[in-house]
């Protein structure tokens, strides 16, 4: 009987401390630029990480917009994102990743650009999946990394 009663009682006590040893979202994004070739804007992926938690893994911050939505507001691929009225300070994200080569494990991916800043989009992105699996690319699908469970 009293083991019953202690050994729920000691896990729980053990809880708190496994929640604490999960990264925060800018911590595992700052953890990422230790082994990334190109660095990329930890406070950007924290913020996009920290929505993804939020939504269950499906919303992007409200600066993303779909490819879609940026044709239907003027834009075309090889255009400049930001030229166009409304778009400013937007960054493509939330589109499938077909990942035809298998590089990443089997899933439903999803991508976002990472370190946009007008211009042509660069080769950064994070991909997703709605099962929480998380990668990044900062050489355009060459190579990935994981990105690390945060809270």
């Amino acid at each position: 009987m009293i083991r019953r009663i202690l050994l729920p009682f000691f896990m729980g006590l053990m809880l708190p401390g496994w929640a604490w040893s999960t990264p925060t979202c800018r911590e595992a994004a700052e953890s990422l630029n230790r082994y990334l070739d190109a660095k990329i804007n930890a406070k950007e992926l924290a913020d996009m990480l920290t929505s993804l938690n939020q939504s269950n893994n499906q919303k992007l911050p409200p600066q993303f917009v779909t490819k879609q939505q940026a044709k239907e507001a003027g834009w075309r691929p090889g255009k400049d994102l930001w030229s166009v009225p409304g778009l400013q300070g937007k960054s493509i994200g939330g589109d499938r990743f077909g990942n035809r080569e298998g590089s990443l494990p089997q899933g439903k991916w999803r991508e976002a650009d990472l370190d946009f800043h007008g211009g042509k989009r660069g080769a950064k992105r994070l991909l997703f999946s709605a099962d929480g699996q998380r990668q990044i690319t900062v050489d355009h699908y060459e190579t990935f990394t994981e990105v690390p469970t945060c809270r």
